[in-house]
């Protein structure tokens, strides 16, 4: 909002030169960024936040000053008068007799009034007015348009001038548009009109879009002689809209809407009307049509004199409070020692609860008199282990390139979403689901990061690698259970994905040993493929379940894993201990062996790790890496390959101390194992 220096001082009696008034100002609320030297003026721009429409205005911007340094405030004058003695203040001809109002849409349009003056002089409007246009940054026409953004920029209320002659059969009507309806704006910008825009129109088509811009065919132009002023109040949400689809705006828009003052209507109608009397020559047809939909109530709020000091931290007496509420042309309906009741003016839309009321006592007081010392005592919380957790996931696989992912936990009733991994009971139904096709809480999150696969794909995002940690809700025997887990899914092999679970596992310092047993066939069969699948156990505590997609309309099928993330919060271990490194090299030996189908990695690795041998002390790493079934191979059974890592933390071990370690392991599987042969004993 700019505002002109010299024109603000004409309404309330200041001795502040420009810098002392924009200091004041921002110190009060308003903060002026910026001031320009005019000629012999000088251009304040004051940033008005969206809750103070009042102040888009001069006179509000003066009420403010007056508020700040104590003055009052001197009201344009709206009374008709004139030195010229053959004119009258108004005619004997009725307004009714000229024009016929009527407002269709009385919830858009809450108040409308609208006056004649006849036989005006279009002309260049006096100099001191274009001056002071100028210097907020309008660009002068004529007199008549000049008169009514000189109004619109004094008191902050729109207003809009028809060439009467050119309206059709003498009628405005306030209605929506039609379909079909077009208007070529003041601006040149011709607009299609929709059935939700709010129009002025005349007896054949829309003459403005209101509460934006008026139309070209019914401007004012220099052979205009007659004319119909408009001042309403419009709905600021409709304004908005419609400036927004037809792409205009304008300052009557940006004024309409934040709100404009349900009680200024009249006032700003009366003071163009003076303005054109003056400068224009014209005759004021007798009476004004005014149509309102209801009366402004102006709302009562009390401020507690406690309340206020306990806020604001001082003790602020009640005849100060009182002093700057009325200053701010607040109502003082009722003053006692505790509280104060007061009318809020209707131009302060903003005010309508006792912080309110607090805040503006507190602005003109004086922030910089608020003490800052409190006793206010701020503690930084501290994170859950399950925060913890969940935060280390994150940025585990968001640093090896996934994406995070949030979707719904009510889902339809589909195979698909019927999937339930962590229990044999049903999904939970609900009673009164806000959409019907969507009635069940979830049971496993893979289902909706396969929808999200689809529609990065449907959209031509081939790839895709996401994760969600997120709850699923399980039917319980009396009551329902919450399970958190974390679901990934990627567009890749299921060995890669694979790694990344042992990775994370190994991220939170789980020291539990991981088994995945590949038997899901019942489990997830909707989901996995059961040759690619596989149920993850942590000791004797199921972990999740990983396995390659069935397939379901991808051009390759991703690989998928949900784990129980409680768990993994449970196990996780985030305690480091420093553990010394061996100076002398690791000594290496790969074995291959046959056993019985029934025999899983797991189990071989806890045979050769659970008993007390003499290659326990050297013995650091087992490494599993391939798996082999052929014709050299028996009928049930298979052949598995494996790396062993002997190391000693006080010597180089020898060749032969770890060739006897070898022989001391295959001993152990060929008693233990069902089926390694003997013939090991002697390689």
């Amino acid at each position: 909002m700019k505002i002109s220096y010299n024109w603000l001082k004409e309404y309330v009696d200041i001795y502040l030169s420009p810098q002392e008034l924009a200091d004041k100002l921002t110190n009060a609320g308003l903060v002026v960024a910026e001031i320009q030297s005019v000629e012999d003026d000088f251009c304040l721009d004051v940033e008005v936040t969206s809750n103070r429409p009042d102040c888009l205005g001069i006179v509000g911007i003066a009420r403010e000053v007056a508020a700040v340094v104590g003055a009052s405030v001197q009201f344009p004058e709206t009374n008709y008068t004139s030195t010229d003695p053959r004119s009258e203040s108004r005619t004997g001809i009725e307004v009714s007799k000229l024009i016929s109002i009527a407002v269709e849409e009385p919830i858009l349009c809450p108040h409308y009034t609208a006056q004649v003056v006849r036989h005006i002089t279009v002309k260049p409007s006096p100099e001191w007015m274009q001056k002071r246009l100028k210097c907020i940054g309008l660009r002068p026409v004529n007199n008549i348009v000049d008169i009514t953004n000189y109004v619109m920029m004094e008191t902050g209320q729109p207003l809009h001038v028809f060439d009467l002659d050119k309206l059709s059969d003498q009628k405005i009507i306030v209605r929506r548009a039609r379909i079909g309806e077009e208007i070529v704006a003041i601006n040149g910008a011709r607009r299609a009109l929709f059935h939700d825009m709010l129009v002025i129109a005349d007896g054949k088509r829309p003459v403005a879009i209101a509460g934006v811009m008026g139309g070209r065919e019914t401007e004012v132009s220099a052979s205009t002689r007659n004319i119909l002023l408009e001042c309403a109040q419009f709905e600021p949400r409709q304004v908005r809209r419609t400036s927004k689809v037809t792409g205009i705006a304008s300052d009557s828009s940006y004024r309409f809407e934040r709100g404009v003052d349900p009680e200024g209507v009249e006032l700003a109608s009366k003071r163009a009307v003076k303005l054109i009397k003056d400068f224009a020559e014209g005759e004021v047809a007798n009476g004004v049509i005014d149509i309102r939909s209801g009366k402004y109530e102006k709302k009562r709020i009390t401020l507690r004199i406690e309340r206020l000091n306990k806020v604001l931290g001082l003790e602020i007496k009640r005849t100060v409070a009182s002093d700057i509420l009325k200053r701010l042309q607040f109502n003082v309906i009722n003053e006692v020692a505790t509280f104060i009741d007061v009318e809020v003016p209707s131009f302060r839309g903003d005010v309508y609860r006792e912080i309110d009321l607090i805040e503006e006592v507190a602005r003109i007081y004086g922030y910089n008199n608020i003490p800052t010392k409190t006793s206010i005592s701020v503690r930084g919380s501290v994170k859950s282990k399950d925060a913890i957790v969940e935060d280390s996931v994150r940025q585990f696989l968001i640093g090896i390139g996934f994406y995070e992912a949030k979707t719904f936990s009510i889902v339809d009733i589909s195979p698909l979403q019927s999937v339930n991994l962590w229990s044999d009971r049903g999904g939970i139904d609900i009673v009164n689901p806000l959409r019907q096709e969507e009635s069940r809480l979830r049971t496993c999150l893979l289902p909706s990061l396969i929808r999200a696969k689809t529609y990065n794909m449907n959209h031509g995002v081939e790839q895709v690698r996401i994760f969600e940690i997120a709850k699923v809700y399980l039917a319980g025997e009396k009551l329902l259970e919450e399970k958190t887990c974390l679901s990934i899914l990627a567009d890749t092999d299921y060995f890669t994905l694979k790694g990344i679970v042992e990775s994370l596992l190994l991220n939170l310092n789980i020291v539990a040993k991981g088994e995945w047993r590949g038997d899901i066939s019942v489990i997830g069969s909707n989901l996995f493929r059961n040759e690619k699948a596989a149920k993850i156990s942590l000791g004797d505590k199921p972990l999740g379940f990983l396995g390659d997609a069935k397939e379901l309309g991808f051009k390759t099928s991703p690989c998928m894993v949900e784990l129980d993330m409680d768990l993994l919060v449970e196990k996780a271990n985030f305690v480091k201990k420093y553990k010394a490194m061996s100076p002398y090299p690791p000594v290496f030996r790969d074995l291959s062996i046959i056993v019985n189908e029934e025999y899983t990695w797991a189990d071989i690795e806890r045979c050769i790790t659970s008993t007390r041998t003499i290659y326990s002390d050297y013995l650091k790493e087992i490494n599993f890496f391939d798996i082999y079934r052929g014709k050299q191979i028996p009928a049930g059974k298979k052949s598995i390959a494996f790396n062993l890592c002997f190391q000693a933390n006080d010597r180089t071990l020898k060749s032969e101390e770890a060739d006897t370690f070898q022989l001391a392991i295959l001993d152990n599987l060929c008693n233990t194992v069902n089926g390694v042969s003997a013939e090991l004993r002697k390689l």
